[in-house]
């Protein structure tokens, strides 16, 4: 009997989720004092979306969630496969409610949420959870809600060695496709740039933050012919 391969949620849940957030430590800090100029929550306030329930998937230890609750006073969920940033997040960030949980099983009641945010994590996600993700996604956002994807964006989906973790992926796609195959998603804004501005024509340095509206009132209107 073949062996089955180790899930890449099973990895980050044991061990490099935490390994990730002690990385970044200092990136993040950086990033909450200057969280005007993050691309998420320039998105938000550029569409003027006054979101009055958040949740972040990939939220690390809240930093970005306590920006936007500050400026709307918005009730704020995140879930991390990492326990260290989650703990860290509930003890520097106690206004927030965050869990350990992967996007494949949100712990959430249906359509609990008017803005659902991707915070660069779909890359590292197993494949074969895609479409569990995008259901869960579905089921938690309410209708005429907002999601809002943070991501790589190349030309067509491949994926590299992660350098961190032997055996661990990191899928390029655009991962808003996810989604607009329904007719109640639709786009409303999108951004193409790079962490270092000089390589945003790089294909493999390509990052998005798209944003989609949920409508499915006007998902299936009637017959035109």
């Amino acid at each position: 009997m073949k062996e089955r391969k180790c899930q890449q949620k099973e990895v980050f849940k044991r061990s490099e989720g935490d390994r990730y957030y002690q990385r970044n430590k200092i990136k993040l800090e950086k990033m909450l004092k200057s969280w005007k100029n993050d691309p998420i929550i320039h998105t938000i306030s550029g569409l003027d979306i006054h979101p009055q329930s958040i949740l972040e998937i990939g939220c690390s230890d809240g930093w970005r969630l306590h920006a936007l609750g500050d400026c709307y006073k918005s009730r704020c969920f995140g879930i991390d496969p990492s326990g260290e940033a989650i703990q860290e997040g509930i003890n520097r960030f106690p206004e927030l409610s965050l869990q350990r949980a992967t996007a494949d099983e949100i712990p959430y009641a249906n359509e609990m949420f008017d803005l659902v945010i991707f915070g660069f994590c779909l890359y590292l996600c197993d494949r074969m959870d895609l479409f569990k993700i995008a259901c869960e996604v579905d089921r938690v956002l309410m209708n005429q809600g907002k999601l809002i994807i943070l991501d790589f964006l190349p030309p067509f989906p491949y994926r590299n060695a992660y350098v961190h973790c032997s055996g661990i992926f990191s899928y390029k796609m655009n991962y808003s496709n996810l989604f607009l195959w329904n007719p109640a998603y639709y786009l409303i804004y999108q951004r193409v740039f790079a962490c270092l501005p000089e390589k945003k024509h790089i294909p493999d340095e390509r990052i998005s933050v798209i944003a989609l509206n949920k409508d499915t009132k006007w998902a299936y209107p009637d017959n035109p012919y």
